[in-house]
């Protein structure tokens, strides 16, 4: 009778006794079950076990596909992932997030004193115990980093339940694990304070002013901050639900955030009078995007994120008071303006309510407090009225 064979170096492998001596065996799911001489690190079992993991005893069996893999594998399920339909409709960014961590797992070794990795490990072989030995190695020293990682193998295992059977959906390991990663304090708000710090350091017409009004206004994300254009700037005339009509000028333009999947959100943000006045003096008439060096050139994406710190820091603001910082910042100030949720949403340019349903809790968090005070404040002051008129009665 076969018995389980507790050692990580060897997936797949189970052993027996056998007039009185311990016999290893190998097998694959559908496969015959194969023997292995002698004992784990003897040379005869090690290059036994290598040509069973590689295709039972006979030559592999290579895939075909970009990056080629041995079949079954964890490598084949990667190589496949990536002509899925699914994978092709993520946005580039998505795709090479998920595209490192799924590396970086490939590259992980089964057992640290053995060559094999998960690259060329059956997905069979990867039980709950395994998986969760892993991602709670990565979670020691970063929480979303794990959370991500597990994500990205959910990808893989996706392939080998879903797209190609490989097994059954049930089991599918990681359906026992969750990652929980604590709200992020990254990007914070920007309190009434910075900013007005910020605007006393950076008039209106320079750079850093144009950015943070964009940024703070318009409430999108880097990207579409430096790629918006003087062409997507439009002067509309809108009905009102009440009928009546009323001429605005708003920017109207495509997120760049999914743009693969479904072309980017459409988006339509008016002109509030204060970012009117911070792109008052700026030069249309050259066209190209709003937001321009002193070059006159368009600002990259990634060079906003130290461009911002590095006006920050001129206002004498503390880091952390990012771009993406003054996204939060509008959604924030919209909910304080008590403006619905699903407007906030929409105005955004948010995909689901979870973020959105963020900014009005903690506005409405805030008004509750303010509540509280107004009323302990209100109730203490009418039992020091009382007080005092009784006082009165007593020295009459």
């Amino acid at each position: 009778m076969a018995r389980p064979f507790k050692d990580a170096r060897y997936p797949g492998v189970s052993s027996r006794l056998k007039n009185g001596k311990l016999a290893y065996r190998y097998r694959a799911k559908g496969m015959p079950e194969l023997r292995l001489p002698g004992k784990p690190g003897d040379p005869e079992f090690e290059a036994a076990y290598e040509k069973a993991t590689q295709g039972q005893g006979k030559k592999a069996v290579i895939i075909d596909l970009p990056g080629r893999a041995l079949p079954k594998t964890f490598g084949h399920a990667a190589r496949r992932l990536e002509t899925t339909m699914e994978w092709l409709d993520f946005d580039e960014a998505t795709q090479q997030k998920n595209a490192r961590l799924i590396e970086r797992f490939l590259n992980l070794r089964v057992d640290p004193n053995y060559p094999l990795t998960w690259r060329d490990t059956p997905v069979e072989h990867l039980d709950a115990d395994r998986l969760r030995a892993i991602i709670e190695g990565i979670f020691r020293t970063n929480r979303t980093v794990a959370k991500h990682m597990l994500v990205a193998i959910k990808k893989l295992l996706w392939v080998a339940t879903d797209v190609e059977k490989w097994i059954k959906p049930q089991d599918d390991p990681s359906l026992s694990i969750r990652v929980r990663v604590p709200k992020s304090t990254k990007n914070p708000a920007w309190p009434i304070a910075m900013r007005e710090r910020f605007e006393e350091r950076h008039p209106i017409g320079t750079a850093a002013r144009t950015c943070y009004a964009l940024g703070f206004w318009l409430g999108n994300r880097r990207g579409d901050i430096a790629a918006l254009e003087w062409d997507d700037l439009l002067t509309e005339e809108i009905e009102l639900f009440d009928g009546s009509l009323v001429l605005i000028e708003a920017f109207d333009f495509r997120q760049k955030k999914n743009r693969n999947r479904h072309g980017g959100r459409e988006m339509f943000i008016p002109v509030v009078d204060k970012l009117a006045a911070a792109l008052d003096p700026l030069d249309r008439s050259k066209g190209g995007t709003v937001l321009k060096n002193a070059y006159g050139r368009s600002f990259s994406e990634k060079s906003l994120t130290g461009m911002m710190q590095h006006w920050t820091r001129q206002a004498g603001i503390p880091s952390g008071y990012t771009l993406h910082g003054l996204r939060r910042t509008f959604g924030t100030y919209l909910a304080e303006c008590n403006i619905q949720a699903r407007a906030i949403m929409e105005a955004m340019g948010h995909s689901s309510m979870t973020v959105t349903d963020e900014y009005v809790r903690e506005a409405n968090k805030k008004r509750i407090a303010v509540d509280i005070v107004r009323a302990i404040n209100e109730r203490e002051a009418k039992r020091d009225a009382m007080k005092r008129r009784a006082n009165l009665r007593i020295v009459k």
